[in-house]
């Protein structure tokens, strides 16, 4: 937007009205300026900038070159093939490739296996005697028959153990989603952080060069001109932090999906949506925790199997039988069938006694994990629900009442500085206030997706 200057002497070409996140900056540039300003490439299109709102990716620039016919086109890099735009696709990534999940899955298949050798017979015992002073040659087969219910009961002990390790399975997997969406959030804050950085930077770049022409011109002082560069020298600082915060929040990504740490990423398009309150109440959530938590589905298994290995402790007061089966051949006699069955005798009374304390004792412990767990899962989802309102309110805060405000001291603080009824520095402080004001927002709503991710892995799903 191209706007005459009036008063105060100033004989310039005109002023470019720079607008970020809805914030008008006017600022008043002369050919040098302009011509800093189209070495940047993004400000000498027609002489105005678009609006750069949180969250928007500026636009590629083109402009006319001396002696050209045309716009010189950039060809941006494709990064349609890279990961990291969404949430969704990485969290499918994280299931399919981090080993630590492929690890916990092989554990389960594991347990698995163990099931159907559990309720089998063992294999049976054959056995071949030759007495050579009588001549006499034996052959038996004996096969052990658990009685009692012991083979259903060894194979519910399985069945159980496989629960509890799909449940520690479940477990691996919603905290390594948690911390996909937690990292996510940092990832898209630390490049909008970038975004919004940039953008105030170049603004108080044009702040400086006309401070600048003012001084060179005698209509201002040189303080102003000292201090608009230094504001912008401040902001250097700023960047390479947020950078370095993009770049460890890109590492551990990588790491999740089981990419090297320096793997490229696509930039991140926008954060997840966050649930109406509606569907945040307490009870709710809570209910639905108890019956899809993987970990309180693992304590469960664990008190089953613990049960399960109690009565086979029970049942091994009962013997079990041994049928044996054979072939008894004496030299002048012939071949003549044999037939016998073994008892087990429950001997040991000190073994068994020994087995069912353990037995109690691993049913005692996973009843206490599984009331530990049942409390600090309300607490962290009553916390999670706080952090969640806090965190919204602060965005709705910052996003609506303080945005407006800083906008009106900055419009106010210009036009003064404009009409040479004021200071420089009102200026560049509101403009350093909207720039904090921006990362505060983007911070508020990261920390929103933190308290979203803790509840979704207490509640054991996706909202």
């Amino acid at each position: 937007m191209w706007q005459a200057l009036n008063g105060a002497g100033l004989h310039a070409r005109g002023s470019v009205m720079l607008m970020l996140a809805g914030c008008s900056v006017l600022v008043g540039v002369g050919s040098a300026a302009a011509e800093s300003g189209a070495k940047r490439g993004c400000q000498d299109r027609v002489g105005t900038s678009p609006s750069l709102e949180i969250g928007q990716n500026p636009g590629p620039c083109t402009r006319l070159r001396p002696g050209k016919s045309g716009p010189r086109e950039q060809s941006p890099k494709k990064t349609s093939d890279l990961p990291g735009a969404t949430a969704e696709d990485l969290l499918a990534r994280v299931r399919i490739f981090n080993p630590e999940l492929a690890a916990a899955a092989l554990d389960r298949e594991a347990a698995v296996a163990k099931i159907y050798p559990a309720g089998a017979f063992d294999d049976p015992t054959v056995n071949v005697t030759r007495d050579q002073g009588f001549r006499q040659t034996m052959v038996t087969v004996s096969q052990e028959f658990p009685l009692w219910g012991k083979r259903e009961l060894r194979r519910e002990v399985a069945e159980a153990n496989a629960s509890a390790a799909r449940g520690k399975e479940g477990s691996v997997k919603s905290e390594l989603e948690e911390q996909l969406k937690m990292v996510f959030a940092q990832y898209y804050q630390a490049e909008q952080a970038m975004l919004v950085t940039r953008n105030i930077r170049a603004v108080l770049h044009d702040v400086a060069e006309s401070a600048r022409a003012r001084y060179a011109q005698a209509l201002g002082n040189q303080s102003d001109a000292i201090r608009a560069e230094l504001e912008q020298t401040r902001i250097d600082p700023e960047l390479s932090a947020l950078d370095r915060d993009e770049q460890t929040a890109k590492a551990k990504i990588n790491a999740l999906i089981g990419r090297p740490a320096d793997a490229p990423l696509a930039p991140a398009k926008a954060l997840r949506r966050v649930p109406p309150g509606s569907m945040l109440a307490f009870e709710a959530l809570m209910a639905r925790a108890q019956e899809r938590n993987p970990v309180l589905v693992s304590a469960h298994a664990e008190i089953a199997a613990a049960e399960g290995e109690r009565a086979l402790v029970d049942k091994s007061w009962y013997p079990d039988v041994t049928i044996t089966a054979g072939m008894n051949d004496v030299a002048g006699v012939g071949p003549r069938a044999t037939a016998g069955v073994g008892v087990k005798v429950p001997f040991q009374w000190g073994v068994r006694e020994a087995k069912a304390q353990e037995a109690a004792a691993k049913k005692g412990a996973a009843q206490l994990r599984l009331d530990a767990a049942l409390l600090k899962i309300g607490t962290d989802l009553q916390a999670a629900l706080a952090d969640l309102a806090r965190a919204q309110r602060n965005a709705d805060v910052l996003g609506r009442t303080l945005t407006t405000q800083s906008e009106a001291a900055y419009s106010s603080a210009l036009a003064s500085y404009q009409q040479g009824r004021g200071e420089l520095a009102p200026v560049l402080e509101a403009a350093r206030q909207r720039l904090q004001i921006g990362i505060d927002l983007l911070r508020a709503r990261t920390e929103a997706q933190a308290a979203l991710a803790t509840i979704e892995r207490l509640i054991g799903g996706d909202l």
